[in-house]
């Protein structure tokens, strides 16, 4: 049983690979000393929630956190925030998330983000199972538009 499921594991890790997207164009970089800010999102307990990723891309900083943490299967408030890179929050932009698993294709599933204010933004965001999902993140502003990726696991519950 152990083995069929590391071949299992294994089979979806080689799968999951062969379908990753090759180079278009400059892709977000990593941020190399990642801190993640204060989150406005909170566990039930008042303590706040580290972020599940943060890149830069272009002359911004993007950093994503999930409600709950880790997200689960089910719904989930997605929440963004954007900085120059000089700290100081983007307010004027219009925010997307496109969810999918990065195993299988579920179509697209775009949802618009609200603004919070001071660089916030939040969706509501449904996973329909648990897996490797990748949160396509859109940020329009001064009639551009960038993307950045962030690729996590969902679990069950």
């Amino acid at each position: 049983m152990l083995r069929k499921l590391i071949i299992g594991f294994a089979a979806i890790a080689l799968t999951a690979c062969a379908l990753q997207p090759g180079s278009s164009g400059p892709q977000p970089t990593i941020l190399p000393t990642f801190t993640p800010p204060p989150s406005a999102t909170q566990d039930p307990n008042g303590i706040q929630v580290p972020a599940l990723g943060g890149k830069q891309s272009g002359d911004l900083l993007v950093w994503i956190f999930s409600n709950p943490n880790p997200p689960i299967r089910g719904g989930n408030t997605i929440e963004l925030l954007v900085t120059d890179t000089n700290g100081q929050p983007i307010s004027d932009a219009k925010v997307s998330f496109d969810i999918n698993m990065t195993n299988m294709n579920h179509g697209k599933n775009v949802v618009a983000a609200s603004s919070l204010g001071e660089g916030r933004y939040s969706g509501e965001v449904f996973f329909l199972m648990p897996g490797p999902w990748r949160l396509i993140v859109g940020i329009e502003r001064a009639g551009q538009t960038i993307t950045v990726r962030f690729d996590f696991i969902v679990n069950f519950r």
